[in-house]
């Protein structure tokens, strides 16, 4: 007899109901089929022109200065910055950029909302919201979160946990934990502590019949044991050593490797380049920092086992302007991007759907082939929120919180004949 009949056992034997909390780690843990979510926003508005949306044209970027071509592979091209021609070129089949998003405003705080949410107004909840309340409910930590306040504003479907360091996890999953390496106790002490603990179970269930105060406490002993129980399997998947770079994805994939989290929602900054653009180049550089994010999310969700339910989706906060006086970028509503990635198995990746003039203007496609169509639509955040609903299954039930795109807007975005591609790129 394992650990959790026993104390099921000892519970119907004494007539004690166990309540429901008691059961929630493992009970109400996420379906191994279900997607693991992961957005990372890009803090401060990531500049397209520099990520997957380049153009070629004096005043427009340095790279065009310098004569530096834009690379690119399949349907796919991206701006020569960074370590972009590594990072796209690894996970190509896995990309989907969507480009020349219009999120109708230039501030950080409504734009970090709206890319997460898909809308301007209040009251709508982020994409990591929705996923959480989907496939997490009664997970404990079913949306972990280290982000902005606009961004991972909830609309009461879902609580954001914030995202625990390893010490943290460790302390919320053993008792005799002080922090990710070291105990309080000698571990054989501890042992004995819950030998003891046992022996008084296995006393409560020889008893039988208990008086209503008595099986009250027993219904709340067992409850927390058998949810510490089952938070055990948690502490099993803690490595001895939590990344020092990227803690925050680290602990968030091992949350949902374990079954307690279903959706991650994390932010790498450094993109509100109003001074100098070239703070996004370098080896430590924003673009660069970002990358490696990525590239980290999907080694580490391939050591964890989540890779074939990976759905990882990056948002900014609006687009950017072309060169200032200063060599750096400002605010433009028009010129925002997603990245979306699936598996390698996705068949869904190597697709540029959207895209902007030859001067990054404002250009519409249609909704269907993304085809350029001058009798098309103009994308915004909520077409994109509205075909990751229903391509994932997580639209809201209540249709006040639905995106509001109609029939006659709705894009074809998971289908793979999708594809824009660049056209607005010499050839």
């Amino acid at each position: 007899m394992d650990r959790r009949e026993f104390l099921l056992n000892t519970a119907k034997a004494s007539g004690v109901v166990l309540p429901s909390w008691g059961l929630l780690p493992l009970a109400n843990a996420q379906a191994s089929g279900s997607k693991v979510m992961v957005y990372v926003h890009t803090d401060g508005g990531i500049d397209h022109d520099s990520w997957t949306d380049p153009a070629i044209g004096p005043g427009i970027n340095n790279y065009t200065t310098a004569g530096t071509p834009v690379p690119g592979s399949g349907n796919l091209r991206w701006a020569p910055m960074g370590n972009n021609t590594a990072f796209f070129t690894r996970f190509r089949d896995q990309c989907l950029f969507v480009n020349q998003v219009n999120t109708e405003t230039n501030s950080h705080e409504d734009g970090s909302y709206r890319f997460a949410t898909g809308k301007l107004e209040m009251g709508y909840a982020p994409i990591c919201e929705l996923h959480a309340a989907k496939f997490g409910a009664g997970q404990p930590a079913n949306w972990m979160a280290r982000d902005d306040g606009r961004a991972m504003m909830s609309a009461g479907l879902a609580t954001p946990t914030p995202v625990p360091n390893g010490d943290q996890l460790r302390a919320m999953v053993l008792p005799n934990a002080a922090s990710a390496t070291n105990d309080f106790v000698k571990q054989s002490d501890f042992a004995k502590t819950v030998a003891v603990r046992n022996a008084r179970l296995e006393a409560l269930k020889a008893a039988g019949v208990m008086l209503p105060k008595e099986r009250l406490l027993t219904e709340q002993f067992i409850a927390g044991k058998e949810a510490r129980v089952r938070l055990e399997a948690v502490a099993a998947n803690i490595p001895q050593q939590i990344s020092q770079q990227f803690p925050d994805i680290q602990v968030g994939l091992i949350a949902a490797q374990s079954g307690i989290t279903a959706a991650i929602q994390v932010a790498r900054g450094g993109f509100d380049a109003h001074g100098n653009i070239e703070d996004y180049n370098g080896a430590n550089g924003s673009l660069t920092r970002l990358t490696n994010a990525l590239t980290f999310i999907w080694d580490e969700a391939a050591v964890r086992g989540l890779t074939d339910r990976l759905f990882v989706m990056v948002g900014g906060e609006f687009g950017r302007t072309m060169l200032n006086g200063s060599g750096g970028k400002d605010h433009n509503n028009v010129g925002g991007t997603y990245l979306i990635m699936g598996p390698p198995t996705w068949a869904l990746g190597n697709r540029t759907v959207g895209y902007s003039g030859p001067r990054h203007e404002q250009r519409t496609i249609n909704r269907m082939t993304g085809a350029p169509d001058p009798n098309g639509i103009v994308l915004r955040p909520s077409h994109v929120h509205k075909a990751i609903h229903d391509y994932l299954g997580i639209g809201p039930s209540n249709p006040m919180l639905a995106m509001g795109v109609p029939a006659s807007e709705t894009i074809n975005l998971f289908n793979a004949s999708m594809v824009t591609g660049h056209p607005s790129l010499l050839a």
